[in-house]
C-alpha cells in the first residue's frame, strides 16, 4: 500500500467522525484499555453492542474511528495503558466533542472517584503528527497524566500531571462559523489553495484543492460551495500515485476509487492497511538482517573448515618428516633448529623444521601426533561443513520466504526462529496463544483444491499432515519454494498441473525468472531427511514441467481461504 495523504485526517473529517462518535457511543461502558503498541490504544466499549474503539499519537497515523479488525493484544500493559485503565475502565462515555474545527477531540467520560461518587474526566487526543498526543485530565481540565510529556518552557503549553490544560491557540476561522466563513471568502478570491489554509482551520490541502477544483467545474458561489463540502458524507478513498481518502469524493484526484458505506469502515480500512504493512516491513527487515548474519556467519565458517580441511593434505608429509628424522637422526644434535637430509621417497634435499628443545626422537615424535591428529580431524570436519551448509540452506530458504511473506507468516518464521533457539524468547507473565498455522488454499479452473505452504511450518502441515499419500507435491527444482499439494491423485488435467506448478514457481525464489522446472510426485515418495529440519526432504519418481511465473494468472485462481 502506497503512502498516503497524513493530512487527510484534518478537523473536518474529525468533526464528521466525533459527531457519530457521540451518536454511538453515548453512555458506553469502558469495558477494557489495550495498548498494542507505544502510541496506539484500544477502547473496548459496549453501548447495545460492543465496539472497538482505535486512538493514536501515531506520528504517521495519528487518528480516531471505530474497528472492526483483529488485533493482537499485548498480556503486559505499559505504565499510561495501566493509568488509564485505572482512571477510565467502568467510566461511561458521556459526550464526545471537538475543539472547535482543530484536530483536537474531547471524550468527557463519567467515572467513579475513590469515594464511590461520578466525577467528570476529560480523555484529549491531539491528531497533530509529530505532535499528537493523549491527555486525560479531571472535570477542571488539570492534568492527570499524559502520553508524551511536555515540560514547563519547551513550548506554550505544558503537558505533565499537575499542570492546567491549554487548547492550541489558532487564530484562523472556523469554518463552521457561517458568517466569518463568508467574510473570509470573499476577501480571498484566491486560487492559490495555500493562501485558504493560512486563514481557515482545520481543512486540508486536500480539502482546499477539491473546493477550487468544484468551483472551476460547477461555477458555484463560494460560501455555498464550503459549506456543501464541509458537510457532506461521502466517504471515499481513492488510489493512484498515492491514496487519499476523505469524507467527501475528492474528485479532482485521478485513480481507483472506491466508496465505503461508512468514514468508520473507510478509516478501519486504511489505517489497518497501513499499520499491518508497517509493520511488515519492520518484522521483515529485522529478520532479513537477522537471516543475513546467519548467512554470513556460516559463510565464514565454511571457509574456515573448509581452510583446516586443505591442511590436513599435509597428513603424508608430516609422516615423512617423522621417518625421516628417525631415519637421520644421528645427523641432529638438541638445539638444532632444522636438518637437511635426503628424501628418499621424493630423491630429493629437503629441510625439515626442528622444536630446538626437543630430542631427534621427540621431534620425530611430534611430526606423527600432528599427522594422525590431522587423520583423525578428517571426518570431524566434513561433518562440520555438511552441517554448515545445511544451515546456510536454511537461512537461504527463510531469505526466500520472508521476501514474500505476510505480517502472520513474519511472525510464524519468528516462532520458528524462537522454537529452534536461534532467536531468545521473552519472558511473559502468561503464556501467549499458539499461532495458527495458516496455510493458502486455491482453487483452480478444473475446482480442484490446491494447497501452498508460503513458510516451513505450513510447509511440513501442509506435506506431512494435511496431504494424503495418493495426492500430488510439487516444488520447484533445486532452489528455495513452498510445498504445493494437489488435493487430488494422478491422473491431473493440464490445468491442474499447470496451475500447480504456477504455484509452485511464484511462491519461490525463482518468482521473477523465466521457464522454471517444477517438479512433481506423488506424497508418498517424499521423505523427511532423517537428523535435518523438517523443512528438508527428498523425493523421488518425479516428473518436471518448465513454466514462466506470472502473477496474473495467480490472481485469476480463487483464493478460497487461508
Amino acid at each position: 500500500m502506497t503512502t498516503g495523504d497524513t493530512m487527510s485526517y484534518d478537523g473536518v473529517l474529525l468533526r464528521h467522525v466525533t459527531k457519530d462518535l457521540s451518536e454511538i457511543l453515548k453512555d458506553g461502558r469502558i469495558h477494557k484499555i489495550y495498548q498494542i503498541d507505544d502510541l496506539t490504544f484500544l477502547f473496548n466499549l459496549r453501548t447495545r453492542k460492543t465496539h472497538t474503539l482505535v486512538i493514536s499519537a501515531s506520528k504517521q497515523n495519528a487518528r480516531i474511528h471505530l474497528s472492526e479488525a483483529s488485533y493482537d493484544k499485548p498480556y503486559n500493559p505499559p505504565m499510561f495503558c495501566m493509568f488509564l485503565r485505572k482512571h477510565l475502565e467502568g467510566g461511561f462515555i458521556k459526550a464526545v466533542s471537538q475543539h472547535n474545527n482543530d484536530r483536537v477531540a474531547i471524550f468527557t467520560i463519567k467515572h467513579r472517584n475513590e469515594l464511590g461518587d461520578f466525577a467528570d474526566k476529560h480523555l484529549i487526543v491531539e491528531l497533530f503528527g509529530k505532535d499528537a498526543n493523549i491527555v486525560l485530565t479531571d472535570e477542571n481540565y488539570k492534568i492527570l497524566d499524559a502520553l508524551n510529556h511536555v515540560g514547563a518552557f519547551e513550548t506554550e503549553r505544558t503537558m505533565v500531571g499537575g499542570a492546567t490544560y491549554q487548547f492550541p491557540n489558532d487564530e484562523r476561522i472556523n469554518p463552521f462559523d457561517e458568517d466569518a466563513l463568508k467574510n473570509t471568502l470573499n476577501d480571498l478570491q484566491s486560487d492559490n489553495h495555500r493562501d485558504y489554509l493560512k486563514k481557515i482551520q482545520g481543512v486540508s490541502p486536500l480539502f482546499i484543492k477539491e473546493f477550487l477544483h468544484r468551483r472551476t467545474v460547477n461555477q458555484e458561489k463560494d460560501a455555498p460551495l464550503f459549506r456543501r463540502l464541509l458537510h457532506e458524507t461521502d466517504p471515499h478513498m481513492v488510489t493512484g500515485k498515492r491514496i487519499v481518502f476523505a469524507s467527501f469524493d475528492p474528485t479532482h484526484v485521478e485513480g481507483k476509487r472506491e466508496r465505503f458505506e461508512s468514514l468508520h469502515a473507510m478509516l478501519d480500512y486504511v489505517y489497518t492497511a497501513r499499520d499491518r504493512e508497517s509493520a511488515k516491513r519492520q518484522q521483515a527487515q529485522t529478520l532479513q538482517t537477522f537471516v543475513q548474519k546467519q548467512i554470513d556467519k556460516q559463510t565464514a565458517k565454511i571457509e574456515r573448515l573448509q581452510k583446516a580441511l586443505r591442511e590436513t593434505e599435509k597428513i603424508g608429509e608430516y609422516q615423512t618428516y617423522g621417518e625421516l628424522i628417525l631415519a637421520h637422526q644421528h645427523m641432529i644434535e638438541k638445539g638444532d633448529r632444522e636438518v637437511t637430509c635426503h628424501d628418499y621417497y621424493k630423491d630429493q634435499e629437503t629441510t625439515i623444521e626442528l622444536d630446538p628443545k626437543k630430542s631427534p626422537v621427540e621431534n620425530s615424535k611430534l611430526y606423527f601426533e600432528k599427522a594422525k591428529k590431522q587423520k583423525k580431524s578428517v571426518p570431524h570436519l566434513k561433518r562440520q561443513i555438511r552441517k554448515a551448509k545445511r544451515e546456510k540452506e536454511y537461512f537461504f530458504l527463510l531469505e526466500s520466504q520472508i521476501e514474500h511473506a505476510s505480517l502472520s507468516d513474519l511472525r510464524e518464521i519468528k516462532d520458528e526462529l524462537h522454537d529452534y533457539g536461534y532467536l531468545k524468547k521473552k519472558s511473559e507473565r502468561k503464556k501467549a496463544p499458539k499461532r495458527q498455522n495458516r496455510f493458502l488454499l486455491f482453487e483452480d479452473a478444473d475446482g480442484v483444491e490446491i494447497m501452498v505452504g508460503k513458510n516451513n511450518r505450513q510447509n511440513a502441515i501442509v506435506t506431512h499432515k494435511e496431504a494424503k499419500h495418493y495426492h500430488v507435491w510439487f516444488h520447484v527444482k533445486d532452489a528455495p519454494g513452498s510445498h504445493v499439494v494437489v488435493k487430488k491423485g494422478f491422473p491431473l488435467s493440464e490445468t491442474t498441473i499447470r496451475s500447480a506448478a504456477h504455484l509452485a514457481a511464484y511462491f519461490s525464489k525463482m518468482r521473477y525468472s523465466g521457464s522454471v522446472a517444477v517438479d512433481y510426485t506423488e506424497v508418498k515418495n517424499i521423505k523427511k531427511i532423517p537428523g535435518q529440519k523438517p523443512c528438508f526432504v527428498t523425493y523421488k519418481k518425479q516428473k518436471t514441467i518448465y513454466i514462466d511465473p506470472s502473477e496474473q494468472t495467480i490472481q485469476n485462481m480463487r483464493r478460497s481461504k487461508e
